[in-house]
């Protein structure tokens, strides 16, 4: 028999009662043995039942509710289950075979599989997990995988540090099913081919929740000087070329990452319609604006600057010095699509930081759009952290007259920051959701001390 664990009271009130996570200082008392990863029952102080959940007492999330219906218990029948929904979501509804054959196919709790992310890229699947319950039961995830899509290859990555380390997780252990390719795996999403690094890329080996973005710069790049600023391997780049820019630089501390967007761009036949460089985000925009170098079409897409709540203070910096060295680079007209991988800053924070930029640098902006991951990043209405990427798309007012040079933004302490160095070592966990990067003070119960970098974050 399961043992059952009562949370408080506050735990249960409107509005909260089904976000899935539950931390330690909200339970009150709990009946029965258990083993970290078991299945238990949660009920509320009344004995009233409230979900099924997995528990794990070494980690800050120390129940994870799977189940809310009191004859649904999360059982192989019940994962099985949520596979087959999470791969109809993407295949029967957005029918995204049609357009890419690289997308996540299951996205953690927005498929209510806690801390589990799979992508596919072409006839590879690569999962991570950053939940011991569901570690516990990843055979019959993978097996219900390979019945359903029968790929070449089920590979699971992930390191035994931060949240996955925190839930006692052994490192990944590479092809669980089938045999690699010799060669990394070519995609193609909207046109563009890119080869996905399965074995060594960051995240799962691509930013599949950057797609709709790259869609949208492609629409916009027609006939503009385009910069993409920390490039990896060439996505936004190669698509604004292929959609007709005038120009496109590009840019990456990674000499892995811009080797492959060297390849990629040949590979979509644009090698000679783009400027790449090996360079890092702050020196190289202190560069270009001191060459007075113009752009009609920025993307900025550093790497996750907050891994923990402990890190805002500095990311906040980052962003700010970030932004504002973009926009002295921006002409008047252009567009400046902004973006932050990091879960613990908010869009309003986003926003905020691009307010007092664009003071800084002495620009006016118009907000064009609020965007994000595609839709086969889902996010559970009850959990909204799993909403890790924000991004503005941003115009300068065309008809304002060029400022003179803003003071400096950013300098020696400007963190200097590099996707191979500051992204969180469980890449894109979604652990609660999403693609590598989450959590940190519980949004239920008030704490604000900083924890690891959670749930599911987007990749």
């Amino acid at each position: 028999m399961s043992a059952t664990f009562f949370v408080k009271a506050r735990r249960l009130r409107a509005g909260v009662r089904r976000h899935p996570w539950i931390y330690g200082d909200s339970i009150e008392r709990h009946e029965g043995r258990y083993e970290n990863g078991d299945a238990v029952v949660v009920r509320g102080p009344d004995g009233r039942f409230v979900a099924h959940a997995f528990v794990n007492d070494r980690s800050r999330l120390f129940l994870r509710l799977v189940s809310f219906e009191r004859g649904r218990v999360p059982d192989e029948a019940l994962l099985r289950a949520r596979v087959r929904d999470a791969v109809a979501l993407r295949h029967d509804v957005l029918r995204l075979p049609a357009r890419a054959d690289a997308y996540r196919l299951i996205h953690s709790e927005g498929d209510g599989l806690p801390g589990l992310v799979v992508d596919r890229y072409g006839p590879v699947l690569v999962l991570t997990c950053s939940a011991l319950g569901t570690y516990q039961r990843l055979d019959a995830i993978v097996d219900e995988l390979w019945t359903l899509l029968a790929p070449a290859a089920i590979v699971e990555h992930g390191v035994s540090e931060g949240l996955r380390g925190v839930e006692g997780l052994p490192p990944g252990r590479g092809v669980l099913r089938g045999a690699l390719p010799a060669d990394d795996p070519v995609v193609t999403v909207d046109g563009v081919a890119l080869a996905a690094p399965v074995r060594d890329g960051q995240k799962t080996g691509l930013f599949v929740d950057q797609r709709e973005n790259v869609r949208r710069v492609a629409e916009l790049a027609a006939g503009r000087r385009v910069l993409d600023a920390c490039c990896y391997v060439g996505a936004f780049s190669i698509a604004a070329a292929r959609a007709g820019a005038a120009s496109v630089r590009a840019f990456d501390a990674s000499a892995d990452a811009i080797a492959r967007a060297r390849e990629n761009a040949a590979r979509n036949g644009v090698a000679d319609r783009i400027d790449l460089a090996r360079a890092s985000l702050y020196p190289e925009l202190h560069a270009l604006a001191a060459k007075g170098a113009r752009f009609d079409l920025i993307v900025l897409d550093p790497p996750k600057l907050a891994p923990s709540a402990r890190d805002l203070p500095r990311a906040r910096k980052g962003y700010f010095d970030a932004n504002a060295l973009a926009l002295r680079l921006l002409a008047p007209g252009g567009l400046l699509l902004t973006c932050s991988c990091s879960h613990h800053v908010s869009e309003e924070a986003l926003e905020e930081v691009v307010r007092e930029a664009a003071a800084r640098a002495g620009v006016s902006l118009r907000v064009l759009e609020r965007r994000g991951a595609g839709p086969d990043h889902p996010t559970d209405v009850c959990c909204p952290e799993g909403r890790y990427l924000k991004a503005l798309l941003l115009q300068r007012r065309g008809g304002d007259a060029e400022a003179p040079d803003a003071p400096d933004a950013g300098g020696a302490d400007a963190p200097d920051a590099t996707r191979e160095a500051e992204e969180a070592p469980d890449m894109d966990l979604a652990g609660a959701v999403g693609e590598g990067d989450h959590l940190a003070g519980d949004p239920i119960d008030g704490h604000d001390e900083p924890g690891d970098a959670g749930p599911g974050e987007g990749a």
